[in-house]
């Protein structure tokens, strides 16, 4: 499994060299290092649909946790102009919030691009999430979304069967979802569902995760 992954990361190493952006974007993981000692960013992104092909993305939140600690200093969060907002009722963004906090995608993809420079990507059903900055990171800058990326579910074992939301795995592990459901704050949770998680790996190679690419 792991010589796939390190395969798979050569190919779109490969193609991400084409991209005129590599070299503020890429940074050489080390997958010999302690899971203590590496960096990490645990996001969420709010979309227009669930349809990663057809979404827009409308908004990114992000922390970065080092040394197994959450750097609430150094969070990312930014709002994407868009065509069309859907699902406002599960996301509560509107258009009037896009017409006044929204950016211009190709900035804030350049933005978080350098932001999870070097960093093991974190997230709940994170693939979706990355699909969804890829697409525009690839759209832009002709550069695919190479990080190593960890989803929380591969983490998480639990006794009640199979979480469907980040809620069941929040709650399992004592603490409570307060707040809207926005990006940042979604990230937040899932940050400290994270480190619980986490626990069992420390002293642990980085490579013993179960990443992929």
């Amino acid at each position: 499994m792991k010589i796939f992954l390190k395969l798979k990361y050569r190919l779109l190493l490969s193609k991400a060299q084409k991209s005129p952006n590599f070299k503020d974007f890429f940074e050489e993981i080390d997958l010999n290092r302690k899971v203590e000692e590496s960096t990490f960013v645990v996001f969420d992104c709010e979309a227009t649909e669930l349809n990663p092909k057809k979404s827009e993305l409308l908004s990114i939140g992000a922390l970065k946790v080092k040394n197994l600690s959450i750097n609430l200093g150094e969070s990312f969060e930014a709002y994407l102009r868009a065509e069309r907002v859907k699902a406002s009722e599960i996301h509560g963004i509107t258009n009037e919030d896009l017409e006044e906090f929204g950016r211009p995608p190709k900035e804030v993809i350049k933005e978080f691009l350098e932001y999870v420079k070097g960093s093991v990507l974190v997230g709940f059903f994170v693939k979706f999430d990355a699909s969804l900055v890829e697409k525009y990171s690839l759209k832009f800058f002709n550069y695919p979304l190479i990080n190593y990326k960890l989803d929380l579910i591969s983490l998480y074992k639990s006794p009640y069967g199979e979480a469907k939301h980040l809620e069941d795995i929040v709650r399992e592990l004592g603490f409570e979802m307060k707040g809207r459901h926005t990006a940042i704050n979604d990230a937040y949770f899932t940050a400290l569902a994270f480190l619980r998680l986490i626990k069992g790996y420390e002293g642990k190679k980085l490579g013993s995760l179960p990443l992929f690419v």
